[in-house]
């Protein structure tokens, strides 16, 4: 008998077990690898194994130590504990690439999201930034010597995913003041023929005005975000000279890519060290 038979004294074979177990993670949003185990007196590996397959086959998306439901992850304001588990080890490194294209001194804009606050966090080695930002997490997690100045913009605060929403600029005298950005980094929820887009339409048209004052945009997405639409339009991809993600993309986007001269650059986990 199997160790997974054996577990379950025999009488539930794993394909049944797994489609409870979707069952019970939706009912909760999300588990952990020990809460499945103890509802269903099987293993820990069992649990690990059981989330392969059913992440695999889109079922649920695993996260360190356990899975979220799919209701939560295509909830538009999903809340942003959860969202910075998803792809949690892609964004690092997307962030650590993006970083090494920031210069030192740069003014840098941030728009909100778990992906551009990874970038923020990434400046470790940086001196003199001006941020200016509608993330409200940047402030408290980017690195307090890397930045000289930096504002947030005002507006409507949406608590779910921890940012402002509002014009991107700032009060002169009763008048909104221009700014300018030597940099904007934009993540996105989206990427497609279209373009770039997000869920929220006030987010959108905020993305907008930063990208118009801004002399560089760096996109920043996981490759999740490929050939997937979202409510809002931001921007065609012709609006972006950078695109740092994870992974390849499809070959229809990067032909489109190419065509308009936008630079993909991939994010790779550090090579591993030989151990003697």
């Amino acid at each position: 008998m199997s160790e997974e038979s054996a577990e379950s004294g025999g009488a539930e074979l794993p394909a049944v077990r797994r489609g409870r177990i979707v069952e019970f993670i939706e009912s909760m949003r999300q588990a952990s690898v020990h809460e499945i185990a103890e509802q269903f007196e099987v293993s820990a590996d069992t649990v690990r194994r059981d989330l392969i397959e059913l992440h695999k086959d889109g079922h649920v998306s695993r996260t360190r130590g356990g899975a979220i439901a799919n209701s939560v992850i295509t909830s538009p304001d999903r809340e942003l504990r959860i969202r910075q588990q998803l792809q949690e080890p892609e964004k690092k490194h997307i962030g650590a690439l993006t970083a090494t294209l920031i210069p030192h001194g740069a003014v840098i804009a941030f728009n909100g999201g778990t992906t551009t606050l990874a970038v923020a966090r990434s400046l470790t080695d940086h001196r003199d930034l001006t941020i200016a930002t509608n993330n409200l997490s940047i402030p408290f997690d980017v690195p307090t010597h890397a930045v000289r100045n930096l504002y947030i913009f005002g507006g409507d605060v949406r608590f779910s995913s921890q940012v402002t929403v509002g014009q991107a600029s700032f009060p002169d005298l009763g008048d909104p003041g221009a700014v300018h950005f030597d940099i904007a980094v934009i993540g996105v929820g989206g990427i497609t023929h279209e373009g770039f887009s997000v869920s929220n339409l006030g987010e959108a048209s905020m993305m907008r005005h930063l990208i118009k004052r801004s002399s560089r945009i760096v996109v920043v997405a996981d490759s999740t975000k490929f050939n997937r639409p979202q409510f809002a339009l931001v921007a065609p991809l012709s609006a972006a000279h950078d695109l740092v993600t994870d992974g390849e993309p499809p070959a229809a986007l990067r032909s489109i890519f190419d065509e308009l001269g936008l630079t993909v650059h991939q994010a790779r986990p550090p090579a591993a060290r030989n151990v003697r």
